[in-house]
């Protein structure tokens, strides 16, 4: 995918929502205000709820689900991701191509026209010298950036005006058009960035000024997010004049506040909880297959588990289709890769098949003898590993359970050892630290299927998100050579190819596509969801 702002008044909201939830004056007998609204609506105030609160405003800073969309929220990326994938112009006017003649035959020379009339919400205007400034945060080193990726394919960029920047690759790279876009970093405002020696943990990446289509008002950590309508936005002001976030970990909370009234909006109902919405008045549920693709991973910095044959064991023994029926009522297709099955890059391949009984082979032959407690050891060491995901979510602790349960019954020992989500994606957490054993997360994937950034050698943190440092130059050679080209279909066969390695390999399994499903006040508008990075693309929109 999970990553992931200065308050309003709360007073005057709270008041408001008070006022609502008893119907009040204008209310009609059926339930509606009399002027067609629901009596909990507050005109131009959308009440959201995320699961987890960013780690930081700044997405280079963060892989959170949460941070696709704050910062599609405060940032102008070169490009956005509407519903059916299609890039949709922001801060870049068109979508560089051959065939326009903003790529250069040899696929070295990339340009953007960079739109004239965007402003930082201080008011200094966004120019080309953001973008280079943006290139050398990210990729200069300096920085604890979530995945360089992409940008470290970058041998120079020139500005040929203040609106016109041309990146002179080192190599063709397929995926380049996507740089700055969503799923990427946005650029940052240099002009107030460029007088620090580096940008980590600096006041900036909690109060960040940016040039979306909101401003933050404050931010109240552990609790609410507030964003303000931005005035200078280029598109115009947006028809909200404000967005509360609120941090809600607990799946039956968001419900519960969305059964009462107190939000607008949960993008990501947990599935076991869906039928408790559906039905009730002034609710609309709507669902939308994501790519979004919840996995469980494996740290090969473990001895244990730089062991194939234990990955392997473990893949084979968990029953992931009972999971995603039982525990994510079966709201999800089942995955085999991280490219998903809408995506053109998508392929035929399979899901590593459940099977215990090999499972217990896999670890007979890597010497893993079972003992008087049915768990296994092998010279003196037991079989014992721990499982984390993000706290408060009884899905996915529910899910947990279960892996343990099917993996206790080949001799795994399996303890449950969870942490809050900023903790957990945090640059120095366990995933980015390499500290876990197992993981089970979502990830976002972005519209272009490059993914050399989570499974090369060279990516490891913090010069990229392979948190399961993994590491096979065949693989490696693959996707480098998807990079190169922009045929769909050398690249299609370049991932096929990939994938076979890493199937068998099992540097972590891929368990199912997320069908998402979103629960809405009736009265909000124009929210559309994006099957790609985040649904927030065009909160300017949005109207309530």
């Amino acid at each position: 995918m999970p990553p992931k702002r200065r308050f309003a008044a709360l007073l005057a909201v709270l008041t408001l929502a008070s006022c609502s939830h008893t119907g009040g004056r204008g209310a009609s007998s059926s339930g509606t205000a009399s002027n067609g609204r629901n009596p909990h609506t507050i005109p131009g105030v959308a009440r959201l709820a995320e699961s987890e609160e960013p780690n930081s405003l700044v997405r280079m800073f963060s892989n959170q689900e949460s941070a696709d969309d704050v910062t599609a929220l405060l940032f102008e990326p070169f490009f956005r991701f509407d519903g059916q994938e299609r890039p949709v112009p922001g801060l870049a006017m068109e979508l560089p191509t051959v065939h326009n003649g903003l790529i250069s035959k040899d696929g070295l020379r990339i340009t953007f026209d960079l739109r004239p009339n965007v402003y930082w919400s201080d008011g200094v205007p966004v120019t080309a010298e953001d973008v280079v400034f943006t290139w050398h945060a990210i990729a200069g080193g300096m920085n604890a950036v979530v995945s360089s990726a992409g940008f470290d394919k970058i041998k120079d960029i020139i500005v040929d005006s203040p609106h016109r920047v041309t990146l002179i690759m080192k190599e063709p790279l397929g995926s380049a058009v996507y740089l700055f876009s969503e799923g990427s970093f946005p650029p940052l405002p240099a002009h107030i960035l460029s007088r620090y020696k580096d940008l980590n943990h600096i006041p900036y990446d909690a109060a960040p000024i940016g040039d979306g289509p909101f401003v933050l008002r404050r931010w109240q950590h552990g609790s609410e997010i507030d964003f303000d309508a931005n005035p200078r936005y280029w598109r115009g002001r947006p028809r909200l004049r404000q967005v509360i976030i609120k941090i809600i970990p607990n799946p039956n909370t968001s419900v519960d506040q969305m059964r009462t009234k107190e939000i607008d909006l949960i993008d990501g109902v947990s599935k076991p909880l869906v039928g408790q919405l559906q039905g009730l008045p002034g609710i609309r549920i709507q669902t939308q297959l994501t790519a979004n693709y919840r996995h469980m991973d494996f740290n090969l910095k473990n001895p244990i588990l730089g062991d194939v044959h234990v990955r392997r064991a473990i893949a084979q023994a968990v029953d992931f289709n009972k999971i995603v029926s039982d525990v994510y009522a079966g709201l999800g297709v089942r995955a085999a890769t991280d490219i998903p099955p809408f995506s053109w890059a998508a392929n035929r391949l399979s899901p590593i098949p459940y099977d215990p009984a090999a499972a217990r082979r896999s670890l007979d032959a890597a010497g893993w003898t079972v003992g008087s407690d049915g768990m296994r050891t092998k010279g003196g060491r037991r079989l014992s590993l721990s499982i984390s995901t993000a706290t408060d979510n009884r899905p996915n602790a529910n899910a947990e359970e279960l892996v343990a349960s099917d993996l206790k019954a080949v001799g795994v020992d399996i303890t449950v050892k969870n942490f809050a989500g900023a903790v957990l994606f945090a640059p120095d957490g366990p995933l980015y630290g390499g500290t876990y054993d197992i993981s089970w997360i979502v990830n976002t994937e972005a519209v272009d299927p490059d993914d050399l950034g989570t499974w090369g050698c060279d990516f490891w943190p913090h010069h990229g998100a392979n948190t399961d440092f993994y590491c096979n130059h065949r693989v490696d050679a693959f996707l480098r050579d998807a990079q190169l080209h922009y045929d769909h279909d050398v690249r299609r066969k370049d991932y096929l190819e990939a994938w076979k390695i890493m199937l068998d390999e099992v540097p972590a399994v891929m368990v199912y596509w997320d069908d998402n499903v979103i629960a809405l006040n009736t009265d909000f508008k124009n929210f559309k969801p994006s099957p790609v990075v985040t649904d927030y693309w065009n909160s300017w929109e949005w109207q309530i």
